[in-house]
């Protein structure tokens, strides 16, 4: 019965959003750099943003720790570095969270990349301050990836170029454990977990392919699930999993021979097997990003732009709702350089680029909708007594009206909230529901626009 209702409900969210309209948008207040490595949101709207350090192509733009609290409308800077090289970032929750560092000390046009060797910095109050972790030796020399699997349980990998290893914590940080990669893998760079126990980690093997390896039992062991065939050197990049048996990888090219067949890889049987399938000829793929199972993106090279995909990547489309300016940090650049989507929902999305992009859908099938409502969420999502649904008009609403059905369509909930002003509002919504998910849409005569929330 779980089985049967969960594919109703699947099919029920397709109907919703299949005619909507997927537009990016750059936050005006957030900050600008030549790119944001990663994006990390607890919720729509906690929130932090970190940049690396590239000081020959940013000058004075060092590495920066930056936190939202408003679902990216306004932005605090914490941390400002000189020499660290921040990769990733990652919270359990709104006060212990970790930013990892890549730690490379190699030069290029005689600057260093970073002259600060500690791989993991930790914060517990809410990045306000950081701190060193006290990491057991050996440990990974440099860290690219974060996942944070509940509140206790956290991976942190590296670095993509070796050595291959990474940390783990079941504490919530208090102590870590490190395995060692490297009869396995050249380099890690990023990770998915389904569960304390099964989960993946993406990078390159000891021979310079492509690689993902999985675990079934929280990393005690790994067995490799995609080794590329190709002769190139390649790395999996980013993986991504929309749904639990749907998922995609990015691969980037590392090697210098021209032209280059670029390849992603998809996952129909929960990351069992992998497929490759065709991209952009000479691609430098990076981030990957699906909303659902099938419409997503994949970004990275600043030369080429943004590709989207409305078909499980069957055919792809240059998305140009990317792409804001920011001199100087926009040199020479089409794609701004998407390094990683993070999605929160079904309805709203991240991006880390040359700043912060935020992805709502609009429903296309009604008249001018962009222009009248936009930015609906509701928080918190699953809850148990009470959620609170904030929006944004463009406009002022005559007669605001907020329906909630359950996954058979039948209307359980119908107010009409009567007059709404121009601009940011909420609402409390307390009725008693069964446990369950329900789709609410709140609109006019003129537009209307869905969100799904979960009653537990």
């Amino acid at each position: 019965m779980k089985f049967k209702l969960l594919l109703l409900l699947s099919f029920a969210l397709f109907s919703i959003i299949s005619n909507g309209q997927y537009v990016w948008h750059a936050l005006p207040a957030a900050p600008i750099s030549w790119r944001f490595d990663d994006t990390y949101f607890l919720n729509p709207d906690t929130g932090w943003a970190i940049n690396p350090i590239y000081d020959y192509m940013a000058p004075n733009q060092y590495g920066r720790i930056f936190k939202t609290t408003d679902g990216g409308n306004t932005w605090q800077k914490l941390k400002d570095s000189s020499g660290t090289f921040f990769r990733c970032v990652g919270f359990a929750d709104v006060l212990h969270g970790w930013v990892g560092n890549i730690a490379d000390t190699t030069t290029y046009m005689g600057i260093p990349f970073t002259s600060d060797t500690i791989p993991l910095y930790q914060t517990i109050d809410g990045g306000l301050t950081w701190s060193p972790v006290n990491l057991p030796h050996p440990h990974p020399a440099g860290i690219c990836g974060i996942s944070v699997v509940t509140d206790s349980i956290i991976f942190a990998y590296g670095r993509f170029f070796g050595p291959a290893g990474y940390l783990k914590t079941t504490d919530k940080g208090v102590s870590w454990v490190y395995k060692d990669m490297t009869n396995i893998a050249l380099g890690l760079i990023d990770g998915h977990f389904f569960n304390k126990d099964t989960g993946f980690i993406t990078g390159a093997d000891t021979n310079h392919k492509a690689l993902i390896l999985s675990t079934m039992d929280g990393g005690a062991s790994w067995q490799p699930c995609y080794r590329s065939t190709r002769s190139d050197s390649d790395r999996v990049w980013k993986i991504f999993f929309p749904s639990r048996n749907i998922g995609y990888a990015s691969i980037e090219y590392g090697g210098s021979i021209l032209p280059y067949n670029t390849v992603f890889l998809k996952t129909t049987d929960g990351g069992l097997t992998w497929v490759e399938h065709p991209f952009i000829t000479n691609y430098d793929e990076e981030g990957i990003g699906f909303i659902n199972d099938s419409v997503g993106w994949i970004g990275g090279d600043w030369q080429k732009g943004n590709y989207i995909t409305h078909d499980g990547g069957n055919t792809w489309a240059l998305d140009s709702s990317f792409g804001v300016p920011s001199p100087p940090y926009s040199y020479n650049t089409t794609g701004f350089d998407i390094n990683r989507f993070r999605s929160f929902g079904d309805t709203l999305m991240y991006a880390s680029g040359n700043t912060i992009y935020k992805m709502k859908i609009v429903n296309s099938g009604i008249k001018e909708l962009q222009n009248e409502f936009y930015n609906l969420d509701n928080y918190p999502n699953p809850y148990e007594n009470q959620t609170i649904i904030k929006y944004s008009l463009a406009d002022a609403v005559e007669d605001l009206i907020l329906e909630v059905k359950n996954v058979f369509g039948q209307s359980v909930f119908l107010s009409h909230l009567g007059y709404r002003p121009k601009g940011n509002g909420q609402i409390l919504f307390n009725q008693k529901l069964p446990v369950g998910l329900y789709y609410y849409s709140i609109g006019s005569s003129q537009f209307r626009l869905n969100g799904k929330m979960v009653v537990r």
